[in-house]
């Protein structure tokens, strides 16, 4: 089999053919990580993926936000308050070096129908969305020829997670499901709008890669139900976009995903990442139900990084041949690398991976 660069890897086994080895990606390392490797080998101003010859994917981002006006209410030493351009009010630790915890959400514009009605307006496609730095990011993925995806705010995520959190979202979907259709219905119309928008600029994508956590460690956030009632038809129309443009179709999900990959499936997915481990999920299980339907990213353990030869041997061999067999499979990390991983470990999982990862000629 002849050797392939890194974008045609990547779109080979996402378009289900057989690559010449398993594409190995990884998208997120610590800060602490990476300045716990500068000390253990890791040369300055070199990421991780050059040092070890690993698979790009560029991610392009576009304004997908209220576009309200950002205010610093309260700041100290350590912690920034304020209100983004949903409208939520966030607290945020300013140094990664104090805590690298996410961003806590304290509030919200938006707490019924009525505040959406009146910040619905916002939520437009538009060309001044797609920003000097989209379109730096677009121009230099494509340059150096890396598989380059678009990445949207998905609307579920918009939904629960940005405009009205989790606790007050999920209960609307149950008690105002008015509410929630008309916002996801509306999300989604402007994520295909922009996405358009972009292809008319001329930016040309591998793929639409969606970051939206509707899992957790015990399943999924809601009922099948209400997914396959309220979400599955939006997540089929953009899909099917997708498909029509020859774009990949990506979701980064958290959480233990088995009871949802076969919706996903059914909604045109191509590609389930990052298949936390430490939430049950095993592509050695998962490959014999699902992977002739849909490609397998992720689910090397970053807790086995953690430990002995034998054991990182034993978690990446085991899982790669069988995930490996037939094409369909790409390599990542359960989630991202926390700094428990040493350079030395890591070093020996991407050894491993490129060794059994290759595929006969």
């Amino acid at each position: 089999m002849c050797t392939m660069n890194s974008r045609e890897r990547l779109r080979a086994v996402l378009n289900r053919r057989i690559p010449d080895h398993v594409p190995m990606v990884d998208i997120s390392y610590w800060p602490a990580t990476i300045e716990r490797w500068r000390k253990e080998g890791l040369p300055e101003n070199v990421h991780p993926a050059d040092y070890f010859n690993m698979d790009k994917i560029g991610i392009v981002h576009f304004d997908c936000s209220l576009q309200l006006p950002s205010k610093v209410l309260e700041e100290t030493d350590a912690l920034r308050i304020y209100t983004d351009e949903y409208g939520a009010t966030i607290k945020a630790w300013k140094d990664w070096h104090i805590s690298y915890a996410p961003p806590t959400r304290l509030d919200y514009a938006i707490k019924g129908y009525d505040d959406w009605l009146h910040y619905k307006e916002r939520l437009v496609a538009d060309k001044s969305r797609i920003t000097d730095n989209t379109r730096y990011t677009y121009e230099q993925c494509k340059h150096a020829g890396i598989f380059t995806v678009v990445s949207p705010v998905e609307p579920v995520w918009f939904f629960l997670e940005h405009t009205v959190g989790y606790e007050r979202g999920l209960i609307a979907m149950i008690e105002e499901p008015r509410f929630v259709e008309d916002m996801l219905t509306t999300c989604t119309e402007f994520v295909l709008d922009m996405v358009k928008l972009c292809l008319n600029e001329g930016m040309e994508f591998d793929g639409l890669w969606f970051f939206s956590d509707l899992c957790y460690k015990n399943g999924m956030l809601f009922s099948p139900h209400i997914y396959r009632d309220m979400v599955l038809p939006l997540h089929q129309e953009i899909g099917n976009f997708c498909h029509e443009h020859g774009m990949s179709y990506i979701l980064h999900c958290d959480g233990d995903v088995r009871e949802f990959i076969p919706l996903l499936i059914e909604a045109g997915f191509d590609c389930i990442q990052p298949l936390e481990a430490r939430c049950g999920n095993d592509v050695r299980e998962l490959k014999p139900l699902y992977g002739t339907q849909i490609v397998l990213f992720g689910n090397i353990s970053t807790d086995v990084m953690s430990r002995s030869k034998a054991e990182i041997e034993e978690e990446v061999v085991s899982k790669v041949l069988i995930a490996k067999e037939g094409g369909g499979y790409i390599y990542h990390s359960d989630h991202s690398i926390p700094p428990t991983v040493s350079f030395e470990n890591y070093a020996y999982v991407i050894e491993l991976v490129r060794k059994y990862g290759t595929y006969e000629s």
